[in-house]
C-alpha cells in the first residue's frame, strides 16, 4: 500500500500501522526541535504564535471564523494562564518567598482571575526591590478587565475545548450543561486577537523582564560565593 492509495472514504490515504508519527525527515525544515532546554518558554510562545496565525487567516481572507474561534481563543487563553503561572514563580524567587499551599493549589487550577490575584499582589514589591516605579495602576486595572472578561466565559479552561460541562457538583450521572452562555452569540475575531496581543505582549513584559532579574540576582550570588 502506498500513500497514492486511498481509503474507503477516498479523500486520502488510510492510517497504517506502521507510520511512525513522532520522528524527523530529510524535510529538515519541517523538522520541530522539542525544547528540552526550555520548555516554559517554548510551549507559552507557540500557543500565542498558534492562535495568532489562526487569527490572521480568518482576518486575511474572512473565512472559517465561525470554526477557528474556538481554537483562537483557547489558544490564547492557555497563553495567558502559562505565562501568569510563570510571572507567581519569578516574583516569588525574587521577592524570596517561599510558595504557599494556597500558591501550589492556584498553579495547578486554571482559573485565569485566581491565578491573576495571586499574581497582582506580587507585581509592586518586585518593582520596590528593584528600585523601580511601580506599574502604572491603570495598566494593571486594564489587564485585570481582559482577564475578567475571558473568566467570565471560560473560568476553568474548559469552555473553548468542550461544547458541554459536567453537571455541577461532580455528579458524574446528571445532565451536561453547555459549556457556553446562549447570550453570547458573536465575537470579532480581529477585535479579540488584537486585544489578546496586547494582553500577551504585556504579560510577556513583565515575565521577560523578570527573567533578566532572575538573571542578575543568581550573577551577584555567584560573586558573592565566588
Amino acid at each position: 500500500m502506498s500513500d497514492n492509495d486511498l481509503s474507503v472514504f477516498g479523500s486520502s490515504p488510510p492510517p497504517r500501522k506502521e507510520d511512525v508519527l513522532f520522528r524527523g525527515d530529510e524535510a529538515w525544515t519541517t523538522n520541530a526541535c522539542i525544547a528540552h532546554w526550555d520548555a516554559d518558554w517554548a510551549y507559552s510562545r507557540g500557543f500565542r504564535r498558534a492562535a495568532e496565525r489562526l487569527a490572521s487567516h480568518v482576518c486575511e481572507t474572512g473565512t472559517d471564523q465561525d470554526v477557528l474561534i474556538y481554537p483562537i481563543i483557547y489558544l490564547y487563553r492557555h497563553h495567558v494562564e502559562l505565562v501568569l503561572k510563570a510571572v507567581i514563580k519569578s516574583a516569588s524567587g525574587l521577592l524570596d518567598r517561599e510558595l504557599t499551599k494556597q500558591d501550589l493549589k492556584t498553579l495547578n487550577c486554571h482559573s485565569l482571575l485566581e491565578l491573576w490575584q495571586t499574581a497582582r499582589p506580587l507585581l509592586d514589591p518586585v518593582c520596590d526591590r528593584a528600585s523601580n516605579p511601580p506599574f502604572p495602576v491603570a495598566e494593571l486595572e486594564g489587564m485585570e478587565s481582559y482577564i475578567r472578561q475571558i473568566h467570565d466565559h471560560d473560568p476553568d479552561g474548559q469552555s473553548f475545548r468542550y461544547t458541554t460541562r459536567k453537571a455541577r457538583g461532580g455528579n458524574r450521572s446528571g445532565p451536561r450543561t453547555p459549556s457556553l452562555s446562549p447570550q453570547l452569540k458573536l465575537v470579532n475575531v480581529q477585535v479579540f486577537a488584537a486585544a489578546m496581543e496586547k494582553l500577551a505582549a504585556y504579560l510577556e513584559g513583565i515575565e521577560g523582564w523578570f527573567v533578566s532579574l532572575e538573571d542578575a540576582k543568581a550573577e551577584m550570588r555567584r560573586a558573592h560565593d565566588g
